[in-house]
């Protein structure tokens, strides 16, 4: 007897859970409906019940084998023809509702987006498109866990549940997918190809959690895949409200069989010692380069570019003892060193012209990289020259302007302990055999620290490009990085409209990399409040989204409606409750769109409500 019933196919099995449900029908398919929007008129016994959002499903004959369709009812309408009609609208008008015709007479009628179809004539459910539109008269019934659990039985080792379907209590399957090929050794399913993902929401949407729950799913590919987090407020790095109830987004992640990692970019990485021009670029960026030369703004970069060549002449001449930038954690080394940059731009020699006999200036190498006009090097050297007269403000130009800048390529922290190459946290998510790390940059001020949005972007520029680069080495031999790249508060990096250069440089080197890592096995989650601070690029390019509550400004929702392209759909996203406004029974209504559940292969969205109660993730 237990022979037998192992024997039972998952279908088989998934089509007597469904026959144990009964006969009770939410309603029954109705006209005009089509292979991906079926009508249906809602039953008498279930009109008073809550619709709108139902997950539903019908048993279907086609080729002769059944066929179980789901979809999710993305509207509702109330039709009474004699409401309609013309000459009844009197009698309304005076008694308020015709007798025995009112609400007797009306007729609900919903509308369900087809979002999955399962061929159930074969041993598991396969994925299946309708070849016809559904006769009328077939039943329409409500969904429940029990028929999702038998239906989902040949996924569960690949599923994750992170909130229910909109409106219910029935549990939403999604798949997140490590980005290379399946993993049937570990039973970790991989999609072949890296996604780029997209969550939007305005502030209180539930972004962040329904975020950090995805982070949670992708962490289940412990053997294959890698995720780094670039944390530009601190949230994720302090770990604070990512997910309800005060659970820790840390504790997910390492019972998942990830190791946990996190770093901030100043106390505990440095960059390479001898980048000088990267230095020499970060103090002009610092303003140090303005409040010690005075000079015109169109010649800052000339003053950063001789910095940078008078460093590495240093560093050439004594070996790299005397330019290493990297013992610049001693603040006498680093006051030391600036005051000699200082002193260097000072410098003038009197030489005889051979053919007038005069004595003349001759200026250094370094001033002539600023200025060409002596009158011009003369007022920059009388300018430094009273700065370094002046001990006090020395210090405060190098408190203020230079350290912040030399801490990020010292080698020690401030208790003298060693801090990590940044390289070395760049291994830890492209390095082929070192997998399931999940690393969180915090680039955040603290202390008093001032990390600008121009540092932020310059670090972030320099990871990208350098997981990029491992890419295309790893695609070279063969293999994938398999790692996802996650950007909170994404619109801090990626705008076409700043004033900065380097946020534009950055911005154009993102949208670069979301065209072409993909085969690299390298993926991207921007987290934004709006679509509108994304670049139409980077859009484009994204297979997932998650559209939180408050998107509905008609720049915003004309680019939701241009992605989902569902009339109804997009009045069912409309119709989202601010999760704010409902403090003791908080909820996040999120619309799904994309490859991201075994139920939306159809293209239509998914709707579900994030769970409120971590304890509820699995």
């Amino acid at each position: 007897m237990e022979k037998d019933k192992l024997q039972t196919n998952i279908s088989e099995q998934l089509l007597e859970v469904i026959k144990a449900q009964g006969e009770s029908a939410l309603g029954i398919t109705g006209s005009p409906s089509n292979t991906l929007d079926i009508t249906i008129d809602i039953t008498e016994e279930s009109k008073s019940e809550r619709t709108l959002g139902q997950m539903a499903y019908a048993v279907l004959e086609e080729d002769g084998e059944s066929v179980l369709v789901i979809g999710q009812i993305i509207e509702i309408q109330t039709k009474n023809r004699w409401h309609e009609d013309p000459s009844f609208k009197g009698v309304i008008k005076r008694h308020g509702r015709l007798p025995h015709l009112s609400g007797t007479a009306d007729n609900r009628i919903a509308t369900i987006s087809v979002q999955a179809c399962y061929n159930l004539g074969k041993s598991a459910p396969e994925s299946y498109i309708l070849g016809t539109s559904p006769s009328t008269g077939e039943k329409i019934h409500k969904m429940n866990n029990e028929v999702m659990t038998a239906l989902m039985k040949s996924h569960e080792k690949d599923i994750t549940y992170l909130g229910k379907v909109y409106g219910t209590n029935v549990d939403l399957p999604l798949w997140f997918k490590h980005f290379d090929k399946t993993d049937t050794k570990n039973q970790e399913a991989g999609a072949g190809d890296a996604f780029h993902i997209g969550v939007f929401g305005k502030t209180g949407s539930g972004k962040t959690v329904t975020a950090a729950y995805m982070l949670a799913g992708y962490a289940k590919n412990k053997n294959n895949m890698n995720i780094l987090v670039m944390d530009p407020q601190g949230q994720f790095y302090n770990d604070t409200e990512l997910l309800p109830e005060g659970q820790k987004l840390e504790d997910t992640i390492k019972k998942s069989g990830m190791k946990y990692h996190k770093f901030r970019i100043i106390e505990d990485l440095y960059l390479p010692n001898q980048a000088y021009d990267l230095f020499a670029s970060l103090l002009q960026k610092s303003g140090f380069i303005k409040r010690s030369f005075n000079i015109l703004s169109d010649r800052e970069v000339n003053a950063a570019d001789a910095i940078a060549i008078y460093l590495h002449n240093l560093s050439t001449a004594s070996k790299g003892s005397q330019g290493n930038l990297g013992t610049l954690w001693d603040d006498d080394k680093s006051f030391a060193l600036m005051k000699n940059i200082l002193k260097k731009f000072t410098e003038v020699e009197e030489v005889e012209n051979p053919k007038t006999k005069k004595i003349e200036i001759k200026y250094n190498k370094y001033i002539d990289v600023i200025y060409s006009q002596s009158a011009r090097k003369d007022q920059l050297i009388e300018k430094i020259e009273s700065i370094l007269l002046d001990e006090g403000h020395l210090k405060e130009i190098h408190d203020k302007y230079w350290k912040p800048v030399a801490m990020l390529f010292t080698e020690k922290r401030s208790d003298k302990s060693n801090k990590i190459k940044i390289s070395e946290v760049i291994d830890l998510v492209t390095t082929g055999g070192n997998k399931g790390n999940f690393v969180i940059l915090d680039m955040s001020e603290k202390g008093g620290t001032a990390i600008n949005e121009n540092i932020q972007a310059m670090f972030v520029k320099l990871i990208e490009n350098n997981i990029k680069v491992k890419g295309e080495k790893f695609y070279t031999s063969g293999e994938k990085v398999n790692c996802l790249i996650v950007m909170d508060e994404a619109h801090r990096f990626i705008s076409r409209d700043s004033d900065d250069p380097q946020i534009l440089e950055l911005t154009t080197e993102i949208i670069d990399s979301v065209r072409t890592t993909r085969k690299y096995g390298i993926g991207y989650m921007f987290i934004t409040q709006t679509l509108e601070s994304l670049d139409k690029e980077i859009i484009q390019q994204m297979r997932i989204f998650a559209f939180g509550y408050g998107l509905t400004a008609g720049a915003e929702l004309k680019k939701i409606s241009e992605l989902v392209n569902n009339d109804s759909a997009i009045q069912l996203y409309r119709s989202f409750i601010d999760p704010s406004s409902n403090t003791t029974n908080k909820k996040f209504p999120f619309m799904f769109f994309g490859p991201v559940s075994p139920l939306s292969f159809t293209g239509s969205p998914l709707f579900l409500e994030v769970y409120t109660d971590p304890a509820s993730f699995r």
